[in-house]
C-alpha cells in the first residue's frame, strides 16, 4: 500500500462501496494529489458513489510485458450481484503442490457445491503467461544452432576449395622447407582474418538489433556484454572446428605430388 488502507472485514456488508486503485490510476485521474477519500464512479453517467480507500503499487495483471494498466479493485458484496467465479490466492508454507488436496478438502467442507478448477501455483500461472516468449526463444535458439551448423559446413567447403586451389603453392612451400605447423598456421591465419571480419559485422548487427530483441522477449537485456562474449566465443569455436580439417589436410600434402598437381 502506498497510501490509505487495505480492505477491512467491516467493509463487508456495510452498504458502502470502497475501491483500491493503483498508482497508474491515481496518476491518470488525480495527478499529484492524494486520491484517498475521493469519490469515483463506474461508467460514463454513473454516480460518484465509490470511495477510494487506498492506493497500491503498480503491477502487471494480464501480461508480464508492456505498459502497466490502471487498476481498480472493489469490495465484493456491494458491487457484484451475479458471480460466475472467483480467483482465490492462498499463501502456504512448504511445497504448494502438496497443499492443493488440503485446499480442495477445505473448500468442500465449507460448501460441497463449490467447484474448484484450474488450481495451479503462481509459478505455473506466470509460466502460462510466458508461453509465447518461451516459444519464440526456443525457435530463435533452434534457428541459431541451425545457422551455425550451416555456416560451419559452408566455411569448411570454401576453405577446402581454397586449399585445393593452392595445392601447388603449398607443395612449393613445403619443398622449400616449410613444415607442417607453418602450413597450418598460414591457412588458419588467413581464415582468422575472415572470421574476425564476420565477428565484427555480427557484433555490430547484434548491438543495433538488441533493442528489438529486448522488446520481444521477457527478461532479455539488450547489449549484454556476457551474451556478446559467449556468442563470439561460440562462433570462434565453430570456425576453428571448420578450419581444422582442411588445414590439417593441407599440412599432409606430399610436395612431389603437389608439384605435379594441375
Amino acid at each position: 500500500m502506498k497510501a490509505g488502507r487495505d480492505f477491512r472485514w467491516n467493509d463487508w456488508g456495510s452498504g458502502r462501496k470502497y475501491a483500491l486503485v493503483n498508482e497508474q490510476f491515481a496518476k491518470e485521474y488525480f495527478g499529484d494529489s492524494v486520491p484517498v477519500g475521493r469519490m469515483v464512479g463506474r461508467g460514463m453517467r454513473a454516480a460518484l458513489d465509490i470511495e477510494i480507500a487506498g492506493v497500491f503499487s503498480n503491477s502487471r495483471y494480464h501480461d508480464v510485458r508492456g505498459v502497466v494498466p490502471r487498476q481498480m479493485f472493489m469490495n465484493l458484496d456491494s458491487n457484484i450481484r451475479f458471480l460466475s467465479g472467483v480467483n482465490v490466492y492462498a499463501r502456504v508454507t512448504g511445497d504448494p503442490a502438496r497443499m492443493m488436496p488440503t485446499l480442495r478438502a477445505t473448500v468442500a467442507r465449507i460448501d460441497p457445491n463449490l467447484v474448484v478448477s484450474e488450481m495451479r501455483t503462481l509459478d505455473a500461472q506466470i509460466g502460462l503467461r510466458l508461453a509465447n516468449e518461451r516459444l519464440v526463444s526456443s525457435l530463435s535458439g533452434g534457428f541459431a544452432i541451425l545457422a551455425t551448423l550451416l555456416a560451419m559446413v559452408g566455411f569448411h567447403g570454401v576453405l577446402a576449395f581454397v586449399v585445393a586451389r593452392r595445392t601447388r603453392e603449398i607443395g612449393i612451400r613445403m619443398a622449400l622447407g616449410a613444415g607442417q605447423a607453418s602450413v597450418v598456421r598460414m591457412i588458419s591465419g588467413e581464415m582468422a582474418l575472415v572470421v574476425a571480419c564476420g565477428l565484427v559485422a555480427g557484433v555490430a548487427a547484434g548491438y543495433f538489433c538488441g533493442s528489438y530483441v529486448e522488446s520481444q522477449l521477457f527478461g532479455v537485456k539488450a547489449n549484454d556484454p556476457l551474451v556478446f562474449l559467449l556468442s563470439a566465443g561460440a562462433m570462434l569455436l565453430a570456425a576453428g572446428a571448420a578450419t581444422l580439417l582442411p588445414a590439417w589436410r593441407a599440412s599432409r600434402i606430399d610436395p612431389m605430388r603437389a608439384l605435379r598437381y594441375e
